[in-house]
């Protein structure tokens, strides 16, 4: 449930009086929608879903209109509004509140507003990151036969207008009686944008340390358009197509070169029930250096905020390479803390 409607219960959950006044919580809500230049036709929708939620209904939230946000009057000219109430000499009994637990019947709102509310309004929620941290063990196979200890963390956040920060930061590392044998880490970042029709633009990078690969270092910067072309409650896809540079430095000499490459990638979610959920995130890099990196993911809840997360992760480089394998495989077993 979106936050915003949260301060909407509290407000339902505190004793009022039988007025016309809207109360001041509504009022800023509303506010705030006009201060951010909603279009009226969305404006509309968010009265019409704040009438829902008070006593006087309807009534009470034209007049409030009428009386603070008169700049918008004229979009609620053919808004259908009840017949006045006939004058009752007998105190009307006090509307009986809900408890800030129980549900909302949003019946009366407009045809779809549920699904877009949280998204303009979205800026008033006290804090939009989410994301989670993660330990466990990988088994790494193909250049390397390691197992090492891991340690993870995931931070997105959601901005106004569509706009979508998605970041992780990942460090591995393991060492026998001798030596530390892995002291390696990940760090990638991507802002985005998506635009009403599903379409939209992004930019990212990342930068990676492997002391015992071809290359001890590498970064890639990219930017370009992406598609979001499943939105469901079950199922998530998005695919992305850009170009950028990629850096690498080589373990051995420290022979560096940078290309021009083409990016290709795919995000996919599937929710199999609310305590499971399947993930991939594929990246194919083509031109210098030609790469393929897909992670598969599989996350089950256990109880609270804390789940068992079993991932898989292949890359395969398509230049040659002598005395080094095409394709590396990892499998991580991580308990995961969401927040």
């Amino acid at each position: 449930m979106p936050r915003i409607l949260i301060a909407a219960f509290v407000m339902l959950a505190m004793p009022g009086l039988a007025k016309a006044e809207l109360p001041e919580s509504y009022q800023q809500l509303l506010a705030e929608a006009d201060r951010r230049d909603t279009p009226d036709e969305r404006f509309v929708e968010i009265a019409d879903m704040v009438s829902v939620l008070v006593p006087g209904g309807r009534a009470e939230v034209h007049q409030a209109i009428l009386d603070h946000f008169s700049n918008r009057a004229d979009a609620f000219a053919d808004w259908p509004l009840p017949a006045p109430a006939p004058e009752v000499v007998a105190q009307a009994p006090q509307p009986e509140h809900r408890s800030i637990e129980a549900p909302v019947d949003l019946t009366e709102a407009p045809e779809g507003s549920g699904g877009w509310l949280a998204a303009p309004l979205r800026a008033l929620q006290a804090d939009s990151w989410s994301g989670h941290v993660s330990f466990g063990v990988n088994v790494e196979r193909g250049n390397s036969e390691l197992t090492d200890f891991t340690f993870a963390v995931e931070l997105d956040r959601e901005f106004q207008h569509g706009w979508q920060l998605d970041s992780q930061f990942e460090y591995f590392f393991s060492e026998n009686a001798v030596a530390t044998t892995r002291d390696n880490w990940l760090a990638e970042a991507r802002v985005s944008r998506e635009l009403d029709s599903g379409i939209g633009y992004y930019a990212g990078g990342s930068y990676e340390r492997d002391e015992i690969g071809l290359y001890q270092a590498s970064a890639f910067v990219t930017a370009g358009g992406i598609w979001h072309v499943l939105a469901g409650e079950k199922a998530d896809w998005q695919l992305r197509a850009g170009a950028g540079q990629r850096y690498r430095e080589r373990a051995l000499g420290g022979a560096t070169q940078t290309d021009w490459v083409g990016e290709v990638g795919s995000s996919f979610s599937y929710a199999f029930s609310e305590t499971v959920e399947f993930s991939s995130e594929t990246t194919g890099f083509l031109g210098g250096g030609s790469r393929v990196d897909q992670r598969f993911r599989l996350t089950s809840r256990l109880f609270g905020d804390w789940a068992l997360q079993t991932g898989l992760r292949i890359e395969h480089e398509f230049e040659d390479r002598p005395g080094f394998e095409p394709t590396d495989t990892r499998l991580d077993i991580s308990l995961l803390y969401g927040f």
